[in-house]
């Protein structure tokens, strides 16, 4: 049934003050406006009656432990794939990670290196990479003889002093060699160092 032009008014209207017209609504309502500018006064009365609405409205109490469970109810929802891609998912080692490697001071088992006056302890070797993580200890006077690295060699003095290519490296210092150089090192004093290291460095002496 087609509406009549005082009902077509009124509805947009009601949809004006709702501030839901789109937009070929809201030119039709301003040329209706334009055609009777008395009308804009009705338009502006049903906007101040519906924007009254909600404070009439009684006031309704909230159950004191409403926010407890609307908490308890979002924990208890399954995760959305949107929110499994957005966030990293934490495991525990129980699940599907490998338990970190940890070796204690009092564990490392230190053996001759095969060079007068260096020890060394391993800690980590990495069959498939051929790298070694471990501790090496030179005593005073120590040299360690000349050698070429064939992979990157990694090295933090942790005590002492260590000297390598002229250069007196002590506490905290870091040393990276890349594969392919050569070198020896020494120490006046005696020293620990934390290395990682390739499995096939070549001795050159």
């Amino acid at each position: 049934m087609e509406m009549m032009p005082d009902e077509d008014f009124n509805m947009l209207a009601v949809l004006q003050s709702l501030d839901i017209l789109d937009e070929s609504e809201s030119r039709t309502l301003t040329e209706k406006l334009r055609a009777s500018p008395e009308q804009e006064s009705e338009v502006a009365a049903l906007e101040t009656a519906i924007s009254a609405i909600a404070y009439t409205a009684p006031p309704v109490p909230v159950a004191p432990d409403l926010k407890n469970r609307l908490f308890q109810r979002i924990a208890e929802l399954p995760p959305t794939a949107e929110s499994v891609n957005s966030k990293p998912i934490v495991t525990s080692p129980t699940e599907n990670n490998t338990r970190s490697l940890i070796v204690r001071s009092n564990d490392v088992k230190w053996k001759p290196y095969g060079v007068p006056g260096i020890s060394i302890g391993k800690l980590y070797i990495d069959k498939k990479k051929r790298e070694i993580t471990c501790l090496m200890r030179l005593e005073p006077g120590g040299i360690f003889p000349l050698h070429r690295h064939a992979g990157s060699e990694e090295v933090l003095v942790l005590e002492g002093d260590l000297i390598v290519e002229g250069e007196v490296c002590h506490q905290g210092d870091y040393i990276r060699s890349v594969p392919g150089s050569t070198h020896s090192s020494l120490t006046e004093g005696g020293c620990l160092l934390l290395m990682k290291t390739s499995t096939d460095n070549e001795m050159l002496v």
